[in-house]
């Protein structure tokens, strides 16, 4: 009896913690991982015809509340960002490189905790993307012709945040690519979970510890 009563009580304790720690999510799952004033460095690169490279710079400005339920891709609010040089500078005319951006996705974030209904979502939208979900990133790739030139567009973005990892542009003449820095490695995925989620780990292995301890003083 007392080890059904230890056992109860750890999984009401990690239960709680766990409700707690997703409490800002939407019935359907999904919460930002990133949050205003967030920031984001990204190389930029060109190859082919048209060789340079740069650094852009993102910074959320705003994460509207996302619909408890969102029953199409439309319905999910879309974070702000203002992007820049490094030097600060505005992108001008140079955003127009975007465009190759947008007809796949619409977002520079997306939500993170149902990346299944995210999928879902895009589907039935009006891009004609084909999924990405493979190695800690979700995302989209697209192949298109315009003005009798093939692109071949991927955009994915990191699970853990939601925000947007790689994208590139490849046509016969080169690619367009932008690259988020400071991606972490698998490991340090596991390692961030571990720290943003310090309390559930600790208190989980020390009721393991207690229910372990129990049974082996049982036997």
């Amino acid at each position: 009896m007392a080890r059904t009563q230890v056992a109860f009580l750890a999984v009401l304790i990690v239960g709680l913690l766990m409700v707690t720690n997703v409490s800002a999510a939407t019935l359907q799952g999904l919460e930002w991982g990133i949050a205003d004033g967030d920031q984001f460095n990204f190389d930029l690169t060109s190859t082919g015809d048209d060789v340079f490279s740069e650094i852009m710079y993102f910074e959320c400005t705003s994460t509207p509340v996302i619909p408890n339920i969102a029953d199409t891709w439309a319905e999910l609010t879309v974070a702000d960002f203002t992007v820049s040089w490094a030097n600060g500078t505005t992108l001008g005319w140079s955003a127009l490189i975007f465009i190759f951006y947008f007809v796949a996705i619409n977002h520079f974030a997306v939500p993170t905790g149902n990346y299944t209904l995210l999928g879902e979502l895009y589907g039935d939208s009006i891009y004609n993307g084909t999924l990405y979900d493979q190695s800690g990133f979700w995302g989209v790739d697209l192949a298109l012709t315009w003005f009798t030139v093939d692109y071949d567009i991927h955009v994915d973005y990191l699970k853990d945040d939601g925000m947007l990892a790689h994208w590139s542009v490849e046509t016969a003449n080169g690619t367009l690519s932008l690259v988020r820095q400071n991606l972490p490695s698998a490991l340090g995925g596991i390692m961030d979970f571990i720290q943003n989620n310090l309390l559930v780990v600790v208190v989980g292995v020390g009721v393991v510890v207690i229910v372990l301890a129990v049974v082996c003083r049982r036997k």
